[in-house]
């Protein structure tokens, strides 16, 4: 009787795990999300971006969206353009998230002091990047 009930559990569970795939890829925003994260690990970050902007469209309570959307902005050296994106997404983030996103707001607000400050132009964005 064991041996009969292993192939019934195999076949619940892959049922489970396949349905769960399939509910995550109707999240709205998924699809944009995906595609953007697609092109971010590229570094293809201006295409990126506006994926990203389209899923926060789509799903507006998207973390990893508006984390995305700040770390696009802050690898292209849109500094200022960062900051929001970053500061919705350390709002709406988990506790134990907060620290990291913290950390790159506060980066992206000294780069676009620097900036703004010294002209937007390569050479101050190349030596922020080389302190980081």
């Amino acid at each position: 009787m064991g041996k009969a009930f292993v192939p019934l559990i195999m076949t619940v569970a892959v049922a489970l795990l396949s349905s769960c795939a399939t509910i995550r890829s109707l999240t709205p925003g998924h699809d944009s999300f995906e595609h953007g994260m697609a092109l971010f690990n590229q570094g293809q970050f201006d295409s990126a971006i506006q994926h990203f902007r389209q899923s926060i469209v789509e799903n507006p309570e998207s973390v990893q969206a508006y984390l995305y959307l700040g770390r696009s902005y802050v690898s292209v050296g849109r500094w200022k353009s960062a900051i929001q994106p970053l500061r919705t997404a350390f709002r709406l983030s988990p506790q134990e998230a907060k620290d990291e996103i913290m950390n790159l707001i506060i980066d992206a607000a000294f780069a676009a002091i620097n900036d703004s400050r010294l002209g937007e132009n390569g050479s101050s964005r190349d030596r922020y990047k080389e302190l980081l």
